[in-house]
C-alpha cells in the first residue's frame, strides 16, 4: 500500500482527502479583470498643477524630474543612492528635496522627493510613493480606480484620471 510508512490509517487518509475535497468544492473562480489603466491623481506644488501625478503602490520613494525640480526653485539636497528599475536599468539620485509641500484635495502632504535626470514628454509627471499614502493613510481601490484618503481630506474620495 502507499501509505504504509504513515501513522495514519487507511480511513484517516481517505477523510483528509475528502476534506481536501469538500474546500476545494467551496472555492470560488473570480472573474478576470481587464488592466484598470493608469492611476494617476491631480495635485499641486508650489502654486504648480499636476494633473496625473502617477501613485505607485510598488514604489519606495516618490521621484521628481530635474527639469521640474529646476523650473520650481528647489533646494536639491545630494544624495548617493543608486535606483535600479524594472527593465534592470540603474540611475543614480540627482538628489532629494525633503518636505515639499503637495496639495492633494484639501490637504497639504510634506513629500520627499528623489530628483532624477529623466527625459520629459507631454506625459511627464510626478511619480508619488508609499510613504505619501501611509502619510494620508490611502486605501487604494483599483477595481473602481479610486483612492481614498484618511486624513487631511476627511475621507474624500479623489477618482484618478485613466
Amino acid at each position: 500500500m502507499f501509505f504504509r510508512e504513515t501513522r495514519e490509517i487507511e480511513e484517516d487518509i481517505r477523510r483528509m482527502f475528502c476534506e481536501a475535497r469538500e474546500k476545494i468544492r467551496k472555492m470560488i473562480t473570480l472573474k478576470k479583470k481587464s488592466d484598470p489603466g493608469q492611476f494617476a491623481i491631480p495635485c499641486t506644488v508650489k502654486g504648480i498643477e499636476f494633473p496625473h501625478a502617477l501613485c505607485d503602490t510598488g514604489a519606495s520613494v516618490s521621484i521628481l524630474p530635474r527639469v521640474m525640480a529646476d523650473h520650481l526653485g528647489l533646494k536639491v539636497e545630494p544624495c548617493k543612492e543608486l535606483f535600479t528599475f524594472v527593465d534592470c536599468s540603474q540611475r543614480s539620485s540627482g538628489g532629494i528635496v525633503r518636505d515639499l509641500e503637495v496639495q492633494i484635495g484639501n490637504a497639504l502632504v510634506p513629500v520627499d522627493f528623489h530628483v532624477l535626470d529623466i527625459k520629459l514628454n507631454c506625459n511627464s509627471s510626478l511619480l508619488l510613493g508609499r510613504a505619501l499614502f501611509a502619510t494620508v493613510g490611502a486605501v487604494c481601490n483599483l477595481q473602481t480606480n479610486q483612492l481614498r484618503t484618511q486624513k487631511g481630506n476627511s475621507r474624500g474620495v479623489n477618482r484618478p484620471w485613466i
